[in-house]
C-alpha cells in the first residue's frame, strides 16, 4: 500500500507540473483566449452546431427579398455554382439559364413537408430542396420521401435535390439513386465569403455584423480559420500531455460538481469526498453502524469504513452511475463474513472473487441513468438538471440499497461466526 501511495503521489506531482507549465506565462494560450473571447452571437446563444439555426440562416440568405440586402445574388450564385460543379447531375437546368432568370416569384420555405429548406419558382419551373446535416445522420428513407413530396407538389418542375453536410459526404445509395447532390459547409462558406465581400456596400450594418458572426462560426466548424488552427497546433505540440489530462478529467467536472453539491441534500452524510473521478459519500445511518478500527479502507477517506456510496460519470457512455461498494478490510475473515451477511440480505453480486481472502473491492449494488443530450449530441451537464437526475437515481437506488443499514446494524463485528 505504501508503494502504491508513493506512485500515486509521484503521478499527481507530475500532472501538477504539466498543468503549471501549460497555464503559467503561456503566450499562445493567451492569444487563443483573446480570439475566443471575441463576441460572437452564435457562441453566446450556444447554437454554433445547431442544424435548425444554420438552416434558418441559409434560408434567409437564399430569400431574395430578405433583410440581408443581397437581393437574389446569393440564391443565383448558389444554384449556378452548384450546377456548374455537378454537370453530371440529373438536371437539365443550366447555370446560364439560372444567371438570366428573373427571381421575382421565388419563395423559400422552412420545414415544408419536414424538408429543411425548399426554394422554388413556379414561373421558372424549378425547385431546390436542401437536407442539412451537421451532427445528425441521414435518416433511412427520408431523402426519397422528400423528393417524392416535391415532385407531387410541382410535377413539371426541375428539382435540384441537395444533401448538405459538414464535409460533403456522399448520400446513401438510396439518396444517390434519388439524384441528391452532395454539398459541404466549406463550399457554402467559400461562396458566402466571396459574395459578402463583393457586395459589402449593399449590406445593412446590422446584417453585416450578423453575417460576420455567421462566417466566423462556419470557419470554426469547418476548420477553415487558419490563424486559429496554427495557434491550436502550436499549443498542442508544446503542451499535449496537459491538454490530454484536461480533456480526460475536465469533461466530467461539471457533472461531478453537481453531484458533490447534491449528495448532502439527499441524505444526512458524515462526509463527502471528491477523489479519483468519483464523489464518495457516507450516509450517517451507514456510518453509525460501522465499527472503526479493523479496516485498511480507502486511503483518501477521512475515516476508515467498510462500505461506501459513490457517484461516477462515464464520459464515453454519458451515464451517471451510483454504486454501493464494500472496500478493503485488513481482516480477510471479517470481510468475508460481512459479504455473506450482505448476500443473505438479498443483495446480488458475484461470489467467485468476492469471497476470496485479501483486500479488494466488491460492488454490491450499482444503478445508472443516461444523461440527455442536446441537438448537437453533447451531454446536458446543466447543474440543476444533473442534480435532479442524481436525486431520482438516489431515490430508486436507496429503495434497495437502504437494506445495508440493517445489515451493518445487526452485524457482529467482533464475532467469529
Amino acid at each position: 500500500m505504501h508503494a502504491e501511495n508513493l506512485i500515486t503521489r509521484a503521478m499527481d506531482t507530475d500532472r501538477q507540473h504539466q498543468l503549471n507549465s501549460f497555464l503559467v506565462d503561456n503566450q499562445e494560450l493567451e492569444s487563443l483566449n483573446a480570439r475566443l473571447a471575441t463576441f460572437n452571437l452564435f457562441r453566446v446563444l450556444r447554437i454554433e452546431k445547431a442544424e435548425i439555426r444554420h438552416s434558418n440562416v441559409l434560408a434567409w440568405l437564399l430569400t431574395p427579398d430578405a433583410t440581408h440586402g443581397l437581393g437574389a445574388t446569393f440564391l443565383r450564385r448558389f444554384l449556378s455554382r452548384l450546377l456548374m460543379e455537378n454537370e453530371d447531375a440529373d438536371v437539365t437546368l443550366t447555370p446560364a439559364q439560372i444567371e438570366l432568370m428573373n427571381f421575382n416569384d421565388v419563395e423559400v420555405l422552412r420545414e415544408w413537408q419536414h424538408i429543411d429548406i425548399v426554394a422554388r419558382s413556379h414561373s421558372n419551373g424549378w425547385c431546390l430542396l436542401i437536407e442539412n446535416k451537421i451532427g445528425s445522420k441521414e435518416k433511412k428513407g427520408a431523402l426519397a420521401q422528400y423528393l417524392q413530396a416535391v415532385k407531387a407538389d410541382m410535377p413539371r418542375a426541375q428539382v435540384v435535390p441537395v444533401l448538405l453536410t459538414m464535409e460533403g459526404e456522399d448520400p446513401s445509395d438510396e439518396g444517390q439513386e434519388a439524384g441528391f447532390i452532395p454539398l459541404s459547409h466549406v463550399q457554402v462558406l467559400e461562396l458566402a465569403e466571396r459574395i459578402i465581400e463583393q457586395n459589402a456596400a449593399r449590406i445593412p450594418g446590422g446584417a453585416s455584423v450578423f453575417l460576420n458572426h455567421y462566417l466566423d462560426t462556419l470557419r470554426r466548424l469547418t476548420m477553415q480559420d487558419d490563424e486559429l488552427i496554427d495557434l491550436c497546433k502550436t499549443i498542442y505540440r508544446k503542451h499535449h500531455e496537459a491538454i490530454d489530462l484536461i480533456v480526460e478529467y475536465g469533461a466530467s467536472s461539471q457533472v461531478l460538481d453537481a453531484c458533490e453539491e447534491a449528495a448532502p441534500t439527499l441524505v444526512d452524510c458524515e462526509f463527502v469526498v471528491r477523489r479519483r473521478g468519483l464523489v464518495w459519500f457516507l450516509p450517517r445511518q451507514m456510518g453509525d453502524h460501522q465499527r472503526a478500527g479493523s479496516f485498511s479502507s480507502w486511503p483518501f477517506l477521512p475515516q476508515p469504513v467498510a462500505v461506501m456510496c459513490w457517484y461516477q460519470y462515464g464520459k464515453r457512455s454519458g451515464r451517471l452511475r451510483l454504486t454501493l461498494e464494500v472496500g478493503p478490510v485488513s481482516e480477510p475473515t471479517l470481510r468475508i463474513r460481512l459479504l455473506k451477511a450482505i448476500k443473505k440480505a438479498g443483495f446480488s453480486f458475484g461470489e467467485k472473487s468476492a469471497f476470496k481472502a485479501g483486500p479488494k473491492y466488491t460492488r454490491i449494488l450499482s444503478m445508472s441513468h443516461k444523461l440527455r443530450t442536446n441537438e448537437d449530441g453533447d451531454v446536458d451537464d446543466n447543474p440543476e438538471y444533473v442534480k435532479e437526475i442524481a436525486k431520482s437515481l438516489w431515490k430508486k437506488f436507496w429503495d434497495e440499497g437502504g437494506k445495508i443499514t440493517g445489515v451493518l446494524k445487526d452485524f457482529d463485528w467482533d464475532g467469529k461466526n
